[in-house]
């Protein structure tokens, strides 16, 4: 990290990096919480149904059944009405899957978002998640501590391009603290920001804000792989190597669905047919549809890590269908579609990983009676995690390394990265996260990329706020190349910038959170929380 010793650099980033660690990991914490007690109150205090959970949470191993078959349909749907309201009510850039709107705050408005942010997700998607919608954990986190440490940046008063880096190892800390991989998290949060591009200087504060986080979170809930320490993961025989690039194969083409299946019902959802629908009721619908889902594909229903574990366990694998397991990829991929592109409130990058977790063992599963797979089915579960997600989310080095963190397993790391990589050329430019930009030539601000600013001293007078007079603004686009884009009154960004920021002029399929008008104070009076 350039500059991490001059003016402004060891003694700014040591001290920042700690605290927006130490939040990041307490926030984390508290939400993992939420989401027990939401699956114990909700799905299972109602419902009768317990999903299979983590060796990492003491979890049970096998789902529960329904005892009440009509009431889950019912209670999904309940769930992702009233986290929809709660969203549309207190906090509306707080819908969706909540990386996106991360990024866009790292590239765009760094000290833009808002105080409420934080509790308004966590609940919003501990209810969601908790009454079995589909969602994962990580794109909730993700926006919670980029916001706190976006409140962080503004209350230090930071410059343009320090705020920017706290916000991304924000981002960072909260997703190693979820996940129980620090490393991971800190090479997610240089990663994640581009699609073809890393942000060298966001690496290191990154690695001490996410050990904090990490050291946090796992004073509350221990310090085990969420996984567990996964055995059976040799990988001696050459035959072996011969599965690797069908693996990646398939999990760049799984990542490819992936992302067109989401984008595809987000735009549906936002389309002129569902406009007289009232927005509260979309993810209800979906709601719906998702619970019934689950009566058959029980595994769709919330996180699905539990489904994860699973798939490390040869006997449950062989006692499985084939045809069972093929579809396990495909169902979770239009429920969390369905949960969240309608416009809940969850996260997609979890069931990214348990879509390529499944999708490993079914090739397991179908190649062990031919006798060409190893005796345990982990090391293609493994593989195909860190292929699948690392692939649509353009974050190959940091799945690679999560995969094994989160197992606990590092004898993978080769076939992982070949898989990976090949899945990577399968994925080409696609993504998961539109907010993501093309590389670092396209950064709001020329002079450099987040993080690499840590020279320069923390600004102590008064900042322009990203919604200030209009003469400003358009002096600050003037300087700034690629940011002066068609702007609404209060200084918001139109169209494709317009993020969790603003709303744009028309939203069409590509375009993802879909919100609606909604009367909102401006970035600056809002900014107080």
């Amino acid at each position: 990290m350039s500059g991490s010793g001059g003016p402004g650099g060891l003694r700014l980033w040591v001290p920042l990096a700690t605290l927006t660690g130490a939040l990041s990991g307490l926030a984390a914490a508290a939400f993992a919480e939420l989401l027990h007690l939401g699956n114990e109150l909700l799905l299972r205090g109602i419902a009768g149904h317990r999903v299979p959970g983590l060796v990492g949470e003491d979890g049970p191993a096998e789902a529960s059944g329904f005892p009440y078959p009509v009431v889950v349909p019912l209670l999904v749907a309940a769930g992702a009405f009233v986290a929809t309201a709660l969203v549309l009510r207190v906090a509306p850039e707080a819908s969706g899957h909540g990386t996106d709107a991360a990024i866009h705050a790292a590239h765009h408005d760094p000290t833009g978002m808002r105080a409420r942010v934080p509790a308004v997700k966590m609940f919003a998607s501990a209810v969601l998640i908790g009454s079995g919608g589909s969602g994962g954990s990580e794109g909730p986190t993700a926006q919670i501590t980029a916001a706190l440490a976006s409140v962080v940046a503004r209350r230090f008063k930071l410059s343009y391009q320090q705020a920017r880096t706290t916000v991304a190892m924000g981002l960072a800390a909260g997703v190693g603290a979820i996940f129980r991989s620090p490393l991971g998290g800190a090479l997610l949060g240089a990663e994640l920001l581009y699609r073809a591009d890393v942000a060298p200087g966001v690496v290191v504060p990154a690695l001490l804000a996410s050990a904090v986080s990490f050291l946090v979170f796992g004073l509350f809930h221990g310090f085990e792989p969420i996984f567990g320490t996964v055995a059976g993961t040799g990988w001696d025989h050459p035959a072996q190597w011969l599965v690797v690039p069908l693996l990646g194969l398939l999990a760049g083409l799984l990542g490819r669905l992936y992302a067109w299946t989401f984008y595809s019902t987000a735009g549906f959802f936002a389309s002129a047919r569902l406009r007289r629908l009232p927005r509260v009721l979309r993810p209800t619908l979906a709601g719906l549809v998702v619970g019934t889902i689950g009566l058959a594909v029980p595994g769709v229903l919330g996180t699905g890590y539990g489904t994860a574990q699973r798939a490390f366990d040869a006997d449950a694998m062989l006692a499985t269908s084939v045809w069972v397991l093929l579809a396990i990829p495909l169902v979770k991929i239009v429920s969390t579609s369905l949960s969240v592109g309608s416009g809940g409130s969850g996260g997609i990058f979890g069931p990214g990983l348990v879509i390529g977790a499944t999708a490993g063992a079914a090739v397991w599963r179908l190649l062990e009676p031919l006798g060409l797979a190893p005796g345990s089915p982990a090391p293609y579960v493994i593989i195909g995690m860190a292929a699948c997600l690392g692939s649509i989310a353009h974050a190959p080095l940091a799945l690679v390394v999560m995969a094994a963190e989160t197992t606990g397993n590092l004898s993978l790391l080769f076939p992982s990265m070949l898989a990976t990589g090949i899945a990577c050329l399968v994925v080409g430019d696609r993504t998961l996260y539109r907010s993501q930009l093309r590389d670092r030539s396209a950064d709001p601000d020329p002079a450099a990329d987040p993080g690499s600013a840590h020279s320069g001293p923390a600004v102590v007078g008064p900042r322009v706020p990203a919604s200030g007079p209009p003469a400003v603004r358009a002096g600050r686009r003037a300087a700034r190349p690629g940011v002066g884009r068609p702007r609404q009154a209060g200084g918001r960004p139109r169209g494709r910038d317009a993020g969790a920021t603003g709303v744009p002029r028309r939203w069409t399929a590509r375009l993802y959170p879909p919100p609606e008008p909604v009367d909102r104070p401006s970035p600056s009076a809002g900014r107080a929380g």
